[in-house]
C-alpha cells in the first residue's frame, strides 16, 4: 500500500481521488498545510504526490518547482502525478512531472498513470 498526497483545493476533487486511490490500494490523504505545502511533502514523504495545476492558493507549476529545488534529495525527487482541466501536459513535464492526467480522467487512466509513476520510483530508474 503506498502513500499518496493529494493537493487539491477542490474539497469534492479531494476526495473522490482519496477514495479512487483506496479502491486500488492505496491510502490517499489531503494536503493539511495550505500555508507550506512543501513543508508537508517533507513532513510525510509520501510515495506519490497527485497535484493540480491550477490551485487557488498557489500555482502548482511554481509548486513543483519549488519541491524539485529542494535541498533533501528524498523531497526533491518525490514523484509527482499533475492532474488539470486543460492539457498542460508538456508544461508540467519541462518542470519535473512525472505524468500527468487531464480532467475529467476516467479511472483507468488514472489507475494506470499512478502505477507506471510508482512502479519506475520503487525500481529506481
Amino acid at each position: 500500500m503506498y502513500q499518496i498526497l493529494v493537493i487539491d483545493d477542490d474539497p469534492t476533487g479531494t476526495q473522490l481521488l482519496i477514495d479512487l486511490l483506496r479502491f486500488a490500494g492505496h491510502q490517499g490523504f489531503p494536503l493539511e498545510n495550505w500555508q507550506d505545502p512543501v513543508a508537508d511533502i517533507v513532513q510525510k514523504r509520501p510515495d506519490l504526490v497527485i497535484m493540480d495545476v491550477r490551485l487557488k492558493v498557489y500555482d502548482g507549476l511554481d509548486l513543483l518547482c519549488r519541491l524539485r529545488a529542494h535541498s533533501d534529495l528524498q523531497v526533491r525527487s518525490t514523484p509527482v502525478l499533475m492532474i488539470s482541466a486543460e492539457d498542460s501536459s508538456a508544461r508540467c513535464r519541462a518542470v519535473g512531472a512525472n505524468g500527468f492526467v487531464e480532467k475529467p480522467f476516467d479511472t483507468e487512466s488514472l489507475f494506470r498513470a499512478v502505477q507506471e509513476i510508482l512502479e519506475v520510483s520503487v525500481s529506481g530508474d
